[in-house]
C-alpha cells in the first residue's frame, strides 16, 4: 500500500543509467558471456546455502537430486516435479513385490548436477528419464541429452555405463499415473523391448506408447471426493476452501486437484480431493473415491457419478426438490437400482435456493451454490465426528477461512458465505434414511422425465 514510487525502484532514470536488452557489439559480446563464467562458478555454493536454509526453515530438505532406494537398484527412472513424487509410491510398491527399483527427482536443472547423477547411477543397469516434452527431432528429450552426456564421460574415466531410454508424458498437465509409471518400470526390465523402443510415450494412444498398469496407490486410510458440477459454478474455488478447512481443523494432509479450464465455463466438468493422514503423492485422477457431490440429477445422463464409488459411499445431489421421497424419485430408476444394491448414502438439498437466500448481489448467487458444499462435507464426511467437534467449534473455523477466501470483497460477502455454510449443514436431507426399510414404494420407480423437463427442473 502506499505510493509505488516509494516501493518500486526506477530503472529507467537517466541519471543512474544502465543497460536493458540483448543488444551488444561484436566487440563485446563474447566478451560479456564468457564473463558470466564467474557468476556460475558460484552458483552451486548459492544453492546449496539456499537448500540448507529452505531447510531449516521449513524441515524439507532439498539438494540439487534426490535419489530414492537407488543403492542396489537394477532400474532407475529419473524425473523432475510431481512426476518424481508420484515415483516415489510406485518405488514403493514395486520393492514389496521384490524388484530392485529406485528413483531420482532432479531438484536442480542448472548448473546441471552431473557429478551427483553419474555417482548415484553408478551401478544400475536401466535407466529411464520422463519428462514432460517431446523432441523427436532431436537426439533426445532435454534432461536425457544432458544424462547420457554426464554418463558418457563417467564411462570415458572407466565407470559403468547404463542404457538410457527416455518416455514423454503429461504434457500440457496431462495426468501422469501410477500406473503409467509401473508400465515404465516394465519396460526397463525388459532388455528386449527397451532395445527395440528406446523412446516410448506415456498417457496417449500412440504406437510408441507403453499400456499403463490399472493401479492407484493412495494412502491408507485416505479419503476422496470427486466432484460433478458446471464450469463458472466456482466448484475450484469450493474445494480449495474444503482443503483448507480440512487440513487446519483435523490434522490432515489434502490435495485438491481441479480439472477444468476457461474452456469449460457452462460445461461440465469434474474436481478431486483426497485427504490422508500422510503425503498424497498422487497427481492424477482417481479411481476410487469415498464421496461424490453433484450438481443436478442430469449429472446421472452424462457425468457417471456413480463409477468409482466406493460400495457404501456417500453421494450428494443438488435439487430443487425438498420431499425425500420427490428427490429420489427423480433420479434415473438404474441408478435408483444401483444405489440400493451397493448401500450408497444419499443425501440432497437446493443449495440454489439457499444461495438466493443469503447472496448479497445477484451476481454472487452461482458461485455461492458451490459454497454450500462445505457445509454439507462437514455434516456428511466422518472426519468432525472423529475430531469431536461440534457444530459450533465447526463454523468458527469455517469462518475464520472464509475471510482469507473472500476477505477483499468485504465483511458482508464473508458473512453471507458462512450463512450458506451454516444452512448446508443445517438443512442437507438424508434421502437414504427416508426411504421405508423395505424399499422405496413402487411408484417411485416411474419413468425417467424427459431431458427437457429435468433441466428445467434442475
Amino acid at each position: 500500500m502506499g505510493d509505488p514510487r516509494e516501493r518500486i525502484g526506477d530503472l529507467f532514470n537517466p541519471s543512474e543509467a544502465l543497460m536493458t536488452g540483448v543488444v551488444a557489439n561484436q566487440d563485446s559480446y563474447m566478451k560479456g558471456r564468457v564473463a558470466q563464467r564467474a557468476f556460475v562458478r558460484r552458483m552451486r555454493e548459492a544453492l546449496t546455502t539456499a537448500f540448507d536454509t529452505w531447510g531449516e526453515l521449513t524441515g524439507r530438505h532439498y539438494g540439487p537430486i534426490q535419489a530414492y532406494r537407488c543403492e542396489d537398484a537394477d532400474e532407475v527412472l529419473v524425473s523432475m516435479g510431481t512426476i518424481a513424487e508420484t515415483t516415489l509410491t510406485v518405488v514403493d510398491h514395486l520393492r514389496r513385490q521384490g524388484r530392485r527399483v529406485g528413483c531420482i527427482a532432479v531438484t536442480q536443472f542448472r548448473p546441471f548436477p552431473g557429478r551427483e547423477l553419474a555417482e548415484a547411477l553408478s551401478s544400475v543397469r536401466t535407466v529411464g528419464v520422463v519428462e514432460r516434452t517431446d523432441e523427436p527431432a532431436a537426439a533426445d528429450n532435454p534432461l536425457a541429452r544432458e544424462l547420457k552426456s554426464v554418463l558418457a564421460d563417467a564411462a570415458a574415466d572407466g565407470a559403468p555405463l547404463p542404457r538410457v531410454v527416455s518416455a514423454s508424458a503429461g504434457l500440457g498437465s496431462r495426468d501422469v499415473s501410477e500406473g503409467d509409471l509401473v508400465a515404465a518400470f516394465d519396460w526397463l526390465a525388459d532388455p528386449e523391448a527397451v532395445r527395440a523402443r528406446p523412446r516410448a510415450v506415456l498417457g496417449v494412444s500412440h504406437p510408441d506408447a507403453l499400456e499403463p498398469v490399472p493401479l492407484e496407490l493412495r494412502p491408507a486410510g485416505a479419503y476422496s471426493l470427486r466432484g460433478h458440477s458446471i464450469g463458472g459454478f466456482g466448484s475450484v474455488t469450493t474445494n480449495r476452501l474444503i482443503a483448507t478447512v480440512v487440513a487446519d481443523l483435523f490434522d490432515r494432509y489434502v490435495q485438491a486437484y481441479p480439472r477444468y479450464g476457461s474452456e469449460k465455463k457452462g460445461l461440465p466438468t469434474t474436481y478431486y480431493l483426497t485427504i490422508a493422514q500422510e503425503p498424497i503423492r498422487q497427481h492424477a485422477e482417481l479411481r476410487q473415491v469415498e464421496f461424490v457431490p453433484i450438481h443436478a440429477a442430469s449429472a446421472f445422463r452424462h457425468g457417471g457419478p456413480l463409477t468409482g464409488l466406493v460400495d457404501g459411499g456417500t453421494l450428494f445431489m443438488q435439487s430443487p426438490l425438498t420431499d425425500p421421497l420427490e428427490i429420489w424419485g427423480s433420479i434415473p430408476l438404474e441408478a435408483r437400482t444401483e444405489i440400493l444394491e451397493r448401500g450408497i448414502h444419499l443425501a440432497a438439498l437446493d443449495t440454489a435456493a439457499l444461495a438466493r437466500e443469503h447472496a448479497p448481489r445477484p451476481d454472487l448467487e452461482v458461485r455461492m451454490q458451490g459454497v454450500a458444499l462445505v457445509g454439507v462435507f462437514l455434516r456428511l464426511a466422518p472426519f468432525a465426528a472423529e475430531a469431536g467437534l461440534d457444530r459450533e467449534a465447526l463454523l468458527d473455523a469455517v469462518r475464520q477461512r472464509l475471510g482469507r477466501f473472500f476477505g477483499k470483497r468485504g465483511a458482508a460477502v464473508v458473512e453471507a458465505n458462512l450463512a450458506v455454510v451454516a444452512a448446508g449443514y443445517d438443512r442437507v436431507i438424508d434421502v437414504t434414511a427416508a426411504l421405508p426399510p423395505s424399499g422405496p414404494p413402487p411408484q417411485l420407480a416411474r419413468p425417467e422425465p424427459t431431458p427437457l423437463l429435468e433441466e428445467t427442473t434442475s
